[in-house]
């Protein structure tokens, strides 16, 4: 079974070098994201009035989307951008799920790192990734481009992290996007990260 997109994200979102990740105030907003989006592809969630509803549909095999599900049928009208505040608790647990299945595993130190144990096919995703950021390639489908707009923005894919470049250099990489609440899901978190980056916070 193919990973979620947020674990793909986490995955490229580590220094090679370093075992640290990189950026985490914005990888946390993407991560949330991903979550998000990947929800709304397997038909979970929808936008209705600028807030996420959920539908019949719930998820049963897979912990993490059963507790967004559950939250947001509990809240029901919570504007998007309310939901990515206290992301941490994303990133932690998803760390924790590639630890617990011996995929990475903690570098000693004081600062967190961990060495990838599949890190050929963590650097051979980042540089397919990269293609499509630099417009050698076309995302191969939606899930793909989500993929490749979230680590954009956040900084996973490039240098540094461009949460602008989603609706301009990468605006066809966007609308190549076939779920309309994934892709609003994709402009909020990158519109997030903008705001977190000039110190604005979260929004409303």
């Amino acid at each position: 079974m193919a990973d979620r997109i947020a674990i793909d994200l986490l995955r490229i979102a580590r220094n090679p070098a370093t075992g640290r990740l990189r950026h985490t105030s914005s990888l946390e907003a993407a991560l949330r994201g991903a979550l998000f989006a990947e929800m709304a592809f397997d038909g979970y969630l929808v936008d209705e009035s600028n807030a996420p509803s959920t539908t019949l549909a719930e998820p049963t095999d897979d912990r993490v989307f059963e507790l967004i599900w559950q939250a947001v049928r509990e809240r029901p009208n919570v504007a998007w951008r309310r939901w990515f505040r206290w992301v941490k608790g994303d990133r932690t647990a998803m760390c924790r799920e590639l630890v617990e299945a011996q995929r990475w595993v903690p570098k000693p130190g004081r600062r967190t790192a961990f060495t990838d144990v599949e890190s050929d096919q963590a650097l051979a995703m980042s540089i397919e990734l990269n293609r499509i950021a630099t417009f050698e390639r076309s995302p191969k489908d939606s899930r793909e481009a989500v993929l490749v707009l979230l680590g954009v923005a956040c900084g996973a894919v490039g240098p540094r992290p461009r949460p602008s470049a989603v609706r301009r250099e990468l605006k066809l990489v966007l609308a190549s996007v076939d779920n309309a609440t994934a892709a609003k899901v994709v402009t909020t978190a990158a519109a997030v990260i903008r705001r977190r980056r000039l110190g604005l916070g979260s929004g409303h």
